[in-house]
């Protein structure tokens, strides 16, 4: 039997954890770590499990179906025929920091897979504020689902996030890789919106960008690295063939802005797309 007490005294380690090595300072965001219970979106143990230092070694199933295995920073597998895991807790809760949430707003989450993630921000704005979880795989949409059925403020959607419009919101979280923005995602956004996106190669390699909107222009900058699954709809050949591109040529940080003004090409373009252009410029108020 697993005492109550010390199961939660096992998860405030976790979320303690969590913060030295994600460098977390919303105190709502480590409260919601300390207390949604991972377990209950990914099924009865055992489960499979892979560390931070284990990915040539592959999976390890734990020995018994004690939750204690989950309040770890590892991945937890969902799929792993396909290599498809819960994410590692401090790359998300970093990502989720990155967004800025506060209380009461709205945030559309696309890839939300199980719906653990998902959990964690509904916690952060608190039931005056709203969760749009979209996945397109079904399987995993009925799971989010039925996982987060006592959040009145989460909505699960199947649909291609891509695509899909979530109306209005606050902030964009996107798990999952892509090689060029969704316009639906940058007109979704409100003045003072934040979105957190992997920018990936076919490799699944690529640095996480974090995009503001602030009146009529837009920040943008590369936080970090990144290696991830890739979203479905997010992929374009001819995207790839340009982002490949702009990596191989370096200055990934020294992007600045994203302009969606019609522009000729020049040395400020560090990606220049058709609707989009990742520039060195300087943002400007």
């Amino acid at each position: 039997m697993i005492r109550s007490d010390d199961l939660v005294a096992q998860r405030k380690w976790y979320a303690e954890e969590l913060r030295w090595s994600a460098m977390l300072e919303s105190k709502r965001l480590i409260a919601a770590l300390s207390t949604v219970p991972r377990e209950q979106f990914l099924g009865c143990g055992p489960w499979l499990i892979r560390g931070p230092m284990q990915f040539k070694r592959g999976y390890t199933q734990t020995n018994d179906s004690n939750p204690r295995h989950l309040c770890h920073d590892v991945l937890v597998a969902i799929d792993s025929k396909r290599n498809l895991n819960n994410g590692q807790p401090s790359f998300l809760a970093g990502l989720i920091q990155l967004l800025n949430l506060r209380v009461g707003q709205t945030v559309y989450h696309v890839g939300c897979g199980t719906g653990y993630y998902s959990a964690i921000m509904a916690e952060v704005v608190g039931p005056t504020g709203r969760v749009i979880g979209v996945e397109v795989d079904e399987e995993l949409a009925q799971h989010a689902t039925k996982n987060l059925h006592a959040y009145e403020q989460v909505e699960v959607v199947n649909a291609d996030g891509f695509a899909y419009d979530p109306g209005r919101v606050d902030a964009i979280l996107v798990n999952a890789g892509v090689n060029h923005m969704s316009m639906v995602w940058l007109n979704a956004l409100r003045t003072k919106g934040r979105m957190i996106l992997p920018m990936t190669l076919s490799n699944q390699n690529g640095g996480i960008l974090k995009v503001a909107r602030t009146g009529r222009n837009w920040q943008a900058r590369f936080t970090s690295g990144v290696g991830i699954f890739p979203c479905i709809g997010g992929r374009d050949e001819r995207e790839e063939e340009n982002l490949e591109k702009a990596f191989k040529d370096g200055g990934a940080y020294e992007v600045r802005s994203l302009r969606l003004d019609r522009h000729r090409r020049s040395r400020e373009c560090w990606l220049h797309g058709e609707h989009t252009c990742l520039s060195r410029r300087p943002w400007k108020t």
